[in-house]
């Protein structure tokens, strides 16, 4: 028992060592006090590594990728949330919300112990619909009136008390809208982001002369396109192209033009709407910051925006439509 013990001790000293770098020997052998350190210390890092262990096993498939959220306003301060589920794990939401605003960065004025929730539960692979109602602890008519042009609101939703799991954003307006229509853009969406990851990096790539119109610039920092304008795979129509980057990043006027409208929407989340004549108006959508307001003439190459992720987009990226006499066009000519 007595060389079993110590040939135990000697490993354990061995590995710590190795891991730490930290010397236990006294005279080739381990005192009492340098013993109980070392067994100590090896405990913690047995800890450590089951507790990695756990949390990659229970949270590592629930990625922003495979879980798409977007909201439905009932009235009355009931919403709907439309959830996408494409992990190979169930999603267990906690009857746990934070209402946030966007400008401040933090949680709006109320109570949200009496938020009430339910439908929490998403099984793999699936969809469902979380019911949130926010009635009891929150002035939904002062909300309405406090928020600005280019601002907005989301829900953080929590599956492990915000600390240790994944928590995901969900923007909502006072909008009413049906779950039904809400979902087939969901999911018109992440189709489009799981195409746009599948294709080869050469084949998204775009110059800035390759847009309907020679003489405009290219919006954004990147030029790769991640989705396209017309039908998609799932049978969905697109009338913009999404172009894929960082959040953050510049976002430009194509053309002289006038800024017909700056406002949040539930899909494509914060936008601006440029007219540059001739019957030709762009919108962008899904920005992150608006620079500019309604009514302001802008010049080409002119920063209107930063690139984000807001309303239903799966990644940071920018949503870019084009109409010209009230008609869609594709907003790319051709690749180079």
């Amino acid at each position: 028992m007595e060389k079993y013990s110590r040939r135990s001790l000697g490993n354990i000293q061995s590995m710590i060592q190795s891991k730490t770098g930290v010397d236990f020997a006294v005279d080739g052998q381990l005192t009492g006090h340098k013993t109980r350190q070392a067994a100590l210390l090896a405990g913690c890092l047995m800890c450590f590594a089951l507790l990695c262990a756990f949390g990659y096993a229970k949270f590592s498939d629930l990625n922003g990728d495979e879980a798409g959220f977007a909201s439905a306003y009932q009235g009355g301060g009931r919403f709907e949330i439309v959830v996408v589920n494409d992990s190979d794990r169930e999603l267990k939401l906690q009857d746990k919300v934070r209402v946030m605003q966007w400008s401040t960065g933090g949680e709006v004025e109320g109570d949200s112990e009496k938020i009430r929730m339910s439908g929490l539960a998403i099984e793999p692979h699936s969809e469902g619909i979380v019911s949130i109602d926010i009635a009891e602890g929150y002035d939904v008519e002062a909300m309405k009136e406090n928020l600005q042009d280019g601002d907005w609101y989301y829900f953080l939703l929590t599956n492990n008390d915000f600390v240790f799991g994944q928590d995901w954003m969900c923007s909502f307006d006072f909008e009413k809208e049906a779950a039904a229509d809400v979902k087939h853009r969901l999911a018109g969406a992440m189709e489009q982001s799981a195409q746009g990851q599948k294709q080869d990096a050469a084949e998204q790539e775009y110059d800035t002369g390759s847009l309907i119109y020679g003489d405009w610039n290219w919006p954004t920092v990147s030029t790769e396109v991640s989705a396209f304008y017309g039908e998609q795979e799932n049978g969905t129509h697109s009338d913009h192209i999404n172009i894929a980057g960082s959040a953050g990043e510049e976002v430009y006027a194509v053309a002289d033009g006038t800024v017909v409208e700056t406002a949040f929407d539930s899909a494509y989340g914060n936008t601006v709407v440029l007219d540059l004549g001739d019957g030709i108006v762009v919108k962008y959508g899904h920005l992150e910051e608006i620079k500019v307001s309604a009514g302001d003439e802008v010049e080409q190459r002119e920063v209107i925006a930063t690139l984000g992720q807001t309303g239903m987009a799966a990644g940071p990226n920018l949503s870019f439509a084009v109409t010209v006499d009230g008609e869609e066009a594709d907003p790319l000519a051709a690749k180079f």
